[in-house]
């Protein structure tokens, strides 16, 4: 059974923050995108956007001269005591779990998500309550923990899905207290309000309590947040069940949303030892139908037209354009996934990493581990960019993974190779913060 808790947030100080107008005025210029999504160059606007933005906390720069003793982690730990000194972030009085709307465009249409904020009790995978569907890297992890125990706090939320539309919490999100409205640097429009009266926390507990919960997005951060509160547990052993580490900060999404939307994370080739173009067309026409394709408009139109049961790709290659890759039905590809995780072999990511970057060009588990040889990229038009300006050899598209494929693959207890999809938008960190300080 899913226990899906309220907690008592801290929050940015809005009047706090209007007090420095010259610094910027509200949430829009102190949050930022998650962790993993920031650029060097996104680091250093949000630097540069306000004294107290989140980034200094979750993402801080290196500095010379850094130690064991001083470094990106303990700043990042002072910056938050200060700012909670400082009235910068203030707890709020009430427990409350979070109503939460991203109203945003998809080409032509305008859509909102919406979610719900809150903490929730960590389990491992084989207890079947929080399915993952993604691999994760040690080299992530290994930074979000150091992180995690020197700030003992979460700054930003596990996506995670449950079965269902969400329909019977509209009257609990009907009656909660505004927050904050903002619109972000993307056009993203936010609307934050909070649930706090007993009849309505207990219509929204009792309707999730059944359910199992998916994670769409931060598997690194849940793997930490277990690895956290194992360490807890060895040095508070009586701290009893409800211990703040004992739980994750967390945002719940319906997977019949009409809000959620999955787009494709691409794939960059680099740096591949003897590269040749022509090899790689060799090896593909054996397991491919080769299609070319006018520019990169009229691959993705044909992309978007793939049937049901086929499995097509696209690929661009510095001297060779745009070519459509449709997986031959006549080729038997069960010996490649034999060993693999299941349902692999019907998995568009699985078979451009099992079929392609694997028995193709070598990129093997060690390699992707190591993240030597591929870049994830979600613009289409960066990745061909790329390849024309010799910062890549080849780029490999691919079609959303859809929602019920992550499910299908999570209740297998499967996993996909790692990032295999990308939910659109991103939760914004900072906006809630949840403290497991002991």
């Amino acid at each position: 059974m899913a226990d899906f808790q309220p907690f008592q947030a801290l929050s940015y100080n809005l009047d706090r923050l209007r007090q420095q107008p010259e610094r910027g005025a509200g949430l829009a210029d102190v949050l930022t995108e998650p962790y993993d999504k920031i650029t060097p160059e996104m680091q250093t606007a949000y630097y540069g956007r306000h004294d107290h933005n989140i980034v200094r906390v979750i993402l801080g720069r290196e500095e010379a001269g850094d130690t064991d003793q001083r470094n990106k982690y303990t700043r990042a730990a002072g910056s938050f005591r200060a700012w909670q000194q400082e009235k910068f972030l203030v707890r709020r009085d009430r427990p409350a779990i979070f109503a939460y709307e991203q109203t945003f465009r998809v080409g032509d249409r305008e859509l909102t998500r919406r979610a719900l904020i809150g903490r929730v009790r960590l389990s491992r995978p084989e207890e079947g309550q929080i399915l993952p569907h993604e691999r994760t890297l040690s080299k992530p992890k290994a930074d979000r923990l150091n992180l995690l125990r020197h700030a003992q706090a979460h700054f930003g939320q596990i996506f995670l899905l449950y079965p269902g539309s969400g329909a019977e919490l509209a009257s609990a999100r009907a009656a909660a207290t505004p927050m904050a409205k903002f619109e972000d640097a993307y056009g993203i429009r936010h609307r934050l309000t909070a649930i706090e009266e007993g009849a309505d926390l207990k219509t929204v507990q009792q309707a999730l309590r059944p359910l199992k919960f998916y994670i769409a997005d931060g598997h690194h951060r849940f793997e930490t947040s277990l690895n956290y509160r194992e360490e807890m547990r060895r040095q508070h052993p009586n701290a009893g069940p409800d211990a703040p580490f004992e739980f994750t900060m967390a945002t719940l999404v319906a997977m019949d949303d009409p809000g959620l939307v999955v787009l494709p994370t691409h794939r960059l080739v680099h740096n591949i030892a003897s590269f040749s173009v022509d090899a790689l067309r060799g090896a593909l026409a054996e397991w491919f139908n080769l299609e070319p394709a006018a520019d990169l408009n009229a691959l993705l139109a044909r992309m978007g037209q793939t049937p049901a049961d086929d499995h097509w790709f696209g690929l661009f290659l510095p001297d060779s354009g745009f070519t459509l890759l449709k997986l031959r039905r006549d080729r038997d590809r069960a010996p490649l996934f034999a060993g693999q995780p299941p349902l692999w072999e019907n998995l568009d990511v699985a078979i451009l990493h099992t079929v392609i970057l694997d028995r193709m060009l070598g990129i093997n588990e060690e390699r992707l581990r190591e993240e030597s040889n591929l870049h994830y990229l979600r613009e289409a038009a960066t990745g061909v960019e790329s390849v024309r300006g010799g910062q890549g050899q080849a780029f490999f598209l691919l079609n959303p993974t859809p929602v019920r494929a992550v499910q299908a693959i999570a209740d297998a207890r499967s996993r996909m190779p790692q990032k295999s999809t990308d939910f659109y938008p991103k939760l914004p960190t900072g906006m809630t913060i949840y403290d497991v300080s002991v």
